[in-house]
């Protein structure tokens, strides 16, 4: 199966808000990854939703960004431009345009540590504006992106590459400044400072680090630091300043910003690649695209299905058995009983695990859901399960064993236990009257 697109998650959150809980639409695949059968069942229903106009909506917002990004860019470095001596100070312009958006982006990476959920100033600001530009249901979309952890960490990695090229950006806009004065108004280069031996050591070994990268191959786009100090007599020059400037703002300043935007793309990728798809509507529309349809006919129960019995219930074999094969397509070959006070039949649940290659069916009364109880033993059968699968079926028993359906507040209670199971693939299956195969 191909990966998601952000904007199928957001279509697909969408149709799922607008679901009535029980209708499943003909042609979707029932067996599958969950992702797979969830695109399956997205195509089923049409999902041509807002998805596409709210990132359309995103991409506007992230050009506008970035083209107010590259004016400030080339508005901070002609700040650096001293009028009246025709001159940059490069001190100033390595601080202004590559020094503060370093402490801009160090200061990002701490909130981010603290606040993994935030996505700052520029976040909001890109989806106020893709809010905007998607229309009328832009709130909403907004609203279901938030309300589903894997999509709104997905739509944080798309906002961070696109505030990381914005910074790009912002350095471009710096480098065609700096072209644009040295074209067209001749301008030289200085440095000046009242502590001029303590200053010329520490520009000379900012110097040193910026160049590392070219000054082993290229040492003449190394400026002289000594003679570029402006003095008495300074009357312009230090054109050599030039080079290094562009090539510090390019290796410093834009290519980083382009790996963090490629690392950004590649988590964005990983989310979508393959959701995990565990929130309490996406176990709930699982188990109804999953679940078998009444009047199917069965295509040959697998054999050797293990029925564990959690509570001691003592059912009727012979009442379940055809409900088994007929609606769960699986055929019981033993019986065994769980979590009761009985060291030798708990032993003998654990072995009979080992040995059921169909799969096991755990067997629950509805009126004897204890949530913590139940997720214990849940737990010990999906580890000694080893992947096989696994079947909760809820059902209502007489005095004889004999299983009947739940009450309607009972199903809604395991429905929503069920749900809130994240990180397993356990069916749910609820016991119902059928005159077709019910017996005794």
């Amino acid at each position: 199966m191909r990966g998601w697109k952000l904007q199928e998650l957001i279509d697909f959150e969408a149709a799922l808000a607008a679901w009535d809980g029980v209708s499943r639409p003909d042609g979707v695949a029932s067996t599958g990854s969950r992702g797979g059968v969830f695109k399956s069942w997205l195509e089923a229903v049409g999902g041509k939703g807002p998805g596409r106009s709210w990132v359309g909506g995103l991409g506007w917002a992230a050009r506008l960004l970035g083209w107010l990004a590259m004016l400030a860019g080339f508005g901070a470095a002609w700040s650096c431009l001293d009028r009246r001596l025709e001159g940059v100070h490069v001190v100033i312009f390595l601080g202004v345009t590559l020094v503060v958006p370093w402490l801009v982006l160090g200061a990002g990476l701490l909130a981010w540590i603290f606040r993994p959920a935030g996505s700052g100033v520029v976040g909001v600001v890109l989806k106020r504006l893709a809010t905007r530009f998607a229309g009328k249901r832009g709130g909403e979309v907004l609203a279901r992106v938030e309300g589903n952890p894997e999509l709104a960490k997905a739509l944080g990695w798309r906002i961070a590459a696109k505030t990381q090229s914005a910074a790009a950006d912002f350095h471009v806009g710096a480098v065609i400044g700096l072209w644009t004065m040295v074209f067209f108004r001749k301008v030289g280069f200085f440095w000046e400072t009242t502590t001029e031996i303590a200053m010329e050591r520490t520009l000379e070994g900012l110097v040193r680090v910026l160049s590392l990268p070219w000054g082993w191959f290229a040492p003449r786009f190394i400026p002289d630091v000594e003679a570029t100090r402006r003095g008495e007599a300074w009357g312009g020059g230090g054109q050599d300043w030039v080079m290094f400037l562009i090539l510090s703002l390019a290796l410093w300043g834009i290519v980083p910003r382009l790996l963090l935007l490629c690392f950004a793309q590649v988590q964005e990728w990983r989310i979508l690649r393959e959701p995990d798809f565990q929130a309490p509507g996406h176990r709930r529309l699982w188990r109804v695209l999953t679940g078998v349809r009444r009047g199917e006919d069965p295509q040959g129960p697998a054999d050797g299905a293990l029925v564990i019995d959690l509570g001691g219930i003592s059912p009727d074999h012979d009442s379940l058995r055809p409900f088994f094969l007929r609606h769960l397509r699986m055929n019981p070959v033993a019986w065994e009983t769980l979590d009761v006070l009985d060291g030798g039949r708990e032993a003998a649940a654990r072995a009979a695990l080992e040995k059921a290659p169909a799969g096991v069916i755990l067997l629950a009364e509805g009126w004897a859901l204890a949530p913590r109880r139940i997720e214990e033993v849940l737990k010990r059968v999906l580890d000694a399960a080893g992947g096989r699968r696994i079947v909760l079926h809820v059902a209502d028993f007489d005095k004889e064993g004999r299983p009947g359906p739940v009450k309607d507040d009972e199903r809604a209670a395991w429905e929503a236990f069920l749900d809130g199971q994240q990180g397993s693939e356990l069916e749910l299956s609820i016991h119902e009257e059928d005159r077709t195969w019910a017996t005794g």
